[in-house]
Parts: C-alpha cells; sequence; structure tokens
C-alpha cells in the first residue's frame, strides 16, 4: 500500500502481505487448520477468561463471550465471501484490500485520520482484547516481562520477544499503554513502512522471508 499522487494504493504491498499472514495464522487461526472459524474466536475468548480467573456467570467472561461474537459477526460480513462460516488467507488478504479501497472512498478532507491510518471497527474492539491480553497485571501498561510471557504462549522465542518490545518502547522508555498500543497496531495493520516500530507488536523481528 504506497503512497501514489497524494494518495495511498490500497492494494496490500507484500510486506503488508507477510504481515497479515503472520498475524492470521499466529493470533486468529488458533486451531491451525487453516481458516479462521468461530471455533477459533472460542479458543481466543478462552483463553483470556482462563489466564485472567474469569469464570462462568462472571460479568467479564459474559462481556468477553459478547465481544467476541460481536468480532466474529463483523469478520463474517466483511471476510466470508462465500459465506461458509470460515475465512480462507485468501479471503482475509481480500478483505484489508477491500477495506483500503472503503477507506479512500469514504475519506473526507475534514476526518481526524487519514485513509491510511484508520482501522475497521471489528479491529478496534480486537486492539482492545489484544492489549488486555498483554497486560497480564491489569495495571494499564504492558510491559517486557507481560509481553515474554504471553508470546511464549504462541511460540514466540524469549529473546525476539524481548528485542521486539525493546523496540517499541524505546529501551522502556515509553510507556505502553492502550493508546501507544492502538498507534503500534495501526502501524502493524496499515503501515508499508519496514521501520514502523508497529511492525514488532507480534514479537517477529523480520518479515523478509
Amino acid at each position: 500500500m504506497g503512497i501514489v499522487l497524494g494518495f495511498f494504493n490500497p492494494e496490500l504491498s507484500e510486506f503488508q502481505k507477510k504481515k497479515l499472514i503472520h498475524e492470521f495464522h499466529l493470533f486468529f487461526d488458533l486451531n491451525k487448520d487453516g481458516n479462521l472459524e468461530w471455533k477459533d474466536m472460542e479458543l481466543a475468548r478462552q483463553k483470556i477468561c482462563d489466564w485472567s480467573g474469569w469464570k462462568l456467570g462472571c460479568e467479564k467472561y459474559t462481556k468477553t463471550h459478547e465481544l467476541f461474537r460481536t468480532i466474529w459477526r463483523r469478520l463474517q460480513d466483511e471476510g466470508d465471501e462465500n459465506n461458509d462460516g470460515k475465512i480462507t488467507i485468501g479471503e482475509w488478504l481480500k478483505m484489508w484490500t477491500s477495506f483500503n479501497e472503503q477507506s479512500i472512498k469514504d475519506a473526507k478532507k475534514t476526518d481526524p485520520l487519514p485513509a491510511d491510518r484508520k482501522l475497521p471497527d471489528w479491529l478496534e474492539s480486537y486492539v482492545e482484547y489484544k492489549f488486555n491480553l498483554y497486560d497480564r497485571t491489569g495495571d494499564g501498561k504492558i510491559d517486557a516481562e507481560e509481553f515474554e510471557y504471553v508470546l511464549a504462549d504462541f511460540g514466540i522465542p524469549a529473546k525476539d520477544a524481548r528485542k521486539a518490545f525493546l523496540l517499541f518502547s524505546g529501551n522502556n522508555t515509553r510507556k505502553v499503554d492502550l493508546a501507544y498500543f492502538r498507534e503500534l497496531s495501526t502501524d502493524y495493520y496499515r503501515s508499508d513502512d519496514p521501520g514502523a516500530l508497529g511492525n514488532f507488536i507480534t514479537g517477529k523481528l523480520d518479515f523478509a522471508t
């Protein structure tokens, strides 16, 4: 998604595709069957509830269930092209290209954010979930130990997670609160800049391969 005559190109670059495919496999397709389905959302919901100690019937458990139901409905609306209850890698990438195209179409000069910094509504909710997943102590910020601990459960080596955290936190000089995590997430999902700090929020250090 490069800049073309003052506008961004809605087509995904190879770099962006690699980031989005990595995200799909690491955080969305949790049962590793190559597709995104409701059962993957259920696994993600159960993971954060188990880690947080939220039991069936408590308010946070119920709210988390509702959140993932909403995310999945929006994902189906935007990504499940053939309505088979599954989102494939091809549909996932096409969904992002379609979002880029719609962002350009809807862009207005008075918009507070440029078209290439907007996120889909479902992703705004997902980013907040992901922040809470990393913020194990619930103190409103993510530290290196929390980041490393969570990503270890997703198979990311500890040394990679720690180095990634130091990169986007400026060697621990920048507090990683929800507002900053949103900025980093926007970099990850929308930016075509290999040097953007948000590229490291999944613990992966290199998308060249």
